[in-house]
């Protein structure tokens, strides 16, 4: 009995902790392609799809310029001066770095604290950033991941960015 009632304890931790933490996230889902505003300039091109609880960022044309196809959540509310963590577990068909970057989501699109390459392999891999926001503006910044270096496949899912 007592094994039954830990294990039902246990469970309810599991959950409620879980729930918190979606609850806590400054993102929408990542497997829902409503939920990003996916970019392609010039000659970069690409393509965005659902994978059951990934995202998956096709670029099928990389024309040597990384941000000609990247992908962002928009709009976001963050604050001068307090820290930021971003997680997400990512993959790729091929080895390859993708850009993870915090800007403003308007002319000069500069960077609010977070900018840094993610080595992606063939396997998932856990990934976490953690940033100081500066030179925010309200309702309007974004997070997301600078694609256009490669042609190829990534895989993103988890993607949770939480203040503190």
């Amino acid at each position: 009995m007592k094994i039954l009632h830990f294990a039902l304890t246990l469970l309810v931790i599991v959950s409620l902790a879980r729930y918190a933490s979606a609850a806590d996230n400054i993102l929408k889902p990542a497997n829902d392609t409503k939920n990003w505003r996916f970019e392609q300039h010039e000659d970069g091109k690409g393509k965005m799809a659902v994978e059951g609880d990934a995202i998956v960022f096709e670029v099928t044309n990389a024309d040597g310029t990384e941000w000609h196809v990247q992908a962002f959540q928009t709009p976001l509310d963050l604050k001068d001066g307090k820290e930021y963590t971003l997680t997400f577990k990512a993959k790729a068909d091929e080895v390859r770095e993708v850009g993870v970057q915090a800007g403003i989501d308007e002319e000069d699109w500069h960077n609010i604290g977070l900018d840094e390459k993610a080595e992606l392999t063939k396997d998932w891999k856990d990934y976490k950033y953690t940033f100081t926001a500066n030179d925010v503006k309200a309702n309007k910044n974004r997070v997301g991941f600078v694609l256009g270096g490669a042609k190829g496949k990534v895989w993103v899912k988890d993607l949770v960015l939480k203040g503190g």
